[in-house]
């Protein structure tokens, strides 16, 4: 995308490309490195397997590509080896943890450093051949491994330069230099001792990976971590922990409880103090609501903080954002950090300060979104999902000792496997459309066949067309699907109203009639009718809700008793915004903003 002050790639990977691309020979072009690693867990319910797994992708491939692992558009590009280094005494083991981690991690870049500054030949999409420069432009970790990579201390901030005990306060400080930390690690081992070293929370690692990459600021690619640093840092483990303190945990768990289902909302129905062990999708499915369930409880400054944490997580979330956005983002860190004391007042928060790490990393988001783009495409999350591809499904393949060998081997099997059948698949395809060109160059002198073997694959396309996720991609803006077969057959009024209060149902259904089918026989209430539990719609694009179509389902259902063996269900009655079209002003919803502009209506299917 090109519109001005709109980041999508980001303007370093942008920075990048033309910085360089002048420079270049004709037909180069640079290709942005995307790394990440994190440490897995191989074991579930014995031993202490783990694997450190190093993934590789490129920023010219499109985020919506890179996110999706069926694309295999990151690789696998070695493991870090995981191991106790007994032979070390307990002081010096970290330090040797640390060096270690580097050494290895300077191996498996080493082919960058050559070609990043001469270039080497690759093929590209287009099939041309073109001279490519490699340069490492963005790291994807969490906390501790971009301390790890930092070579800093876990209670220091790995981008600036903050100290250990002003992180809670809302302060921007400069960010670390990758010049000078290399400059005090040489003073450091060469015994000079320089106080920055001690200042900066540096550890002793003479020659980190990331010195001789060139044209890389490693302290500008580390990237923030929606996942660990929001979802179940900020968020979960502080923000819900300070409202249940000021709440009351039976208080928070009632209201979970009675919140109205929704399809797509996860309804908690035990509440959320028994649940033991929280995933990223759950603690989004409570960012959902969790703004209604403490409205009317919490004190207003609280309830301000809240929502200031809420809004910024769903900016950071963004797929675009614009100058306008990261305003708002930055508008909604400096809410939370000006009513946040209320947190201490209360009891909620023991300690007297904010000096927490994931809550200062809030503060780099606004410059890494400018720096490398939405941060949806930079999110550990992908990482988390590959380690089943690239990491457990090896791990259960081996026979669990000396798994790491065992491990490679078999993803090169996989690897070949793959190729193999995407080969087999060209051939066919090729070999096919072959057929159809000879066809063609033969004339037409079976036209009447032709057109009926058109006729019938066009029909069994329709015929297939039995989901409404097959509109998606479709010219299609609007369309309904419901059940071949009613719920409830043959209702009549008296239940639409005793059991699903439809009150005004037969007055409703004679105005329409009047309104659409003129002259045609009016509806009573000795009639009967048939009842849908559930109608799922296809919605068109709108700026109130998403910028493509999507597709939502409405219930209507009232609550079954249990019986013997058979479980209950809960009643379901959804309701349905609706844009407000009266007066001819079809455009009032977008002047108004948010749900006004709009009106309610409860759905009889």
């Amino acid at each position: 995308m090109d519109c001005p002050g709109v980041y999508q790639l980001g303007s370093m990977f942008k920075n990048l490309i033309n910085e360089y691309q002048g420079r270049l020979p004709e037909g180069a072009t640079v290709a942005p490195v995307i790394l990440a690693s994190d440490k897995t867990n191989l074991s579930v319910f014995r031993g202490d397997q783990t694997a450190w797994p190093v993934y590789l992708s490129i920023g010219n491939i499109a985020k919506s590509v890179r996110r999706q692992p069926s694309s295999h558009a990151s690789i696998l590009i070695g493991y870090i080896p995981v191991t106790k280094l007994e032979c070390y005494d307990e002081r010096g083991r970290s330090e040797a943890m640390h060096r270690l981690f580097h050494y290895c991690m300077k191996l498996l870049l080493a082919p960058l450093n050559q070609a990043g500054r001469e270039g080497v030949l690759m093929t590209c999409g287009d099939g041309k051949i073109r001279q490519v420069f490699p340069i490492l432009a963005a790291y994807i970790a969490d906390h501790p491994e971009q301390c790890l990579i930092a070579c800093c201390k876990e209670n220091r901030c790995p981008r600036c330069l903050v100290p250990p005990k002003e992180r809670g306060d809302p302060t921007m400080y400069p960010l670390r230099s990758q010049a000078d930390t290399l400059e005090i690690l040489t003073q450091q081992e060469r015994g000079d001792d320089p106080p920055e070293f001690e200042a900066q929370g540096l550890r002793a690692i003479p020659e980190p990976f990331w010195a001789d990459l060139p044209h890389t600021d490693i302290f500008a690619c580390i990237s923030p971590d929606i996942l660990h640093q929001l979802h179940k840092g900020v968020f979960k483990d502080h923000l819900v922990s300070w409202c249940t303190v000021m709440m009351g945990e039976k208080e928070m768990d009632d209201r979970f409880k009675v919140m109205p289902d929704y399809p797509e909302l996860r309804h908690f129905t035990k509440g959320i103090s028994f649940v033991s062990q929280w995933t990223g999708k759950e603690q989004k499915e409570m960012q959902k609501v969790i703004i209604g369930i403490l409205a009317g409880q919490l004190e207003p400054k609280a309830l301000i903080a809240a929502r200031g944490i809420i809004d910024f997580t769903y900016y950071a979330q963004y797929h675009t954002h614009t100058e306008g956005t990261l305003a708002r983002m930055k508008r909604a860190f400096d809410t939370f950090h000006d009513h946040k004391e209320i947190f201490i007042e209360r009891g909620a928060r023991k300690l007297d300060h904010f000096n927490i790490p994931k809550l200062h990393s809030m503060i780099h988001y606004v410059e890494s979104i400018r720096a490398l783009g939405c941060l949806d495409g930079l999110n550990t999350e992908s990482s988390e999902r590959l380690h089943i591809d690239y990491a457990k499904k090896a791990y259960r393949a081996s026979n669990r000792r000396d798994y790491i060998p065992q491990m490679t081997l078999w993803l090169q099997r996989q690897e070949a496997l793959l190729r193999k059948a995407t080969y087999l698949e060209w051939v066919f395809r090729s070999g096919d459309a072959a057929e159809e060109k000879e066809s063609d160059e033969g004339g037409s002198s079976n036209s009447e066949n032709d057109n009926e073997d058109e006729v019938a694959r066009c029909g069994n396309e329709d015929l297939a067309i039995t989901r409404l996720g097959h509109l998606l991609e479709s010219n299609v803006s609007r369309a309904f699907q419901v059940a071949k077969k009613a719920t409830f057959r043959n209702l009549p009024v008296h239940d639409l109203v005793m059991r699903y209060g439809a009150f005004d149902f037969v007055d409703s259904l004679n105005a329409f009639l009047d309104s659409h089918v003129p002259g045609s026989t009016h509806a009573s209430e000795f009639d009967r009718f048939d009842l849908f539990s559930s109608i799922s719609l296809l919605l068109p694009s709108r700026p109130h809700f998403s910028n493509s179509k999507r597709i939502t389902r409405i219930r209507c259902n009232p609550a079954d008793r249990r019986e013997g063996t058979r479980k209950g269900r809960r009643q379901h009655f959804d309701t349905a915004l609706l844009i407000d079209t009266e007066n001819g002003d079809s455009a009032g919803y977008r002047r108004l903003g948010g749900v006004r502009g709009m009106h309610h209506q409860s759905l009889w299917l």
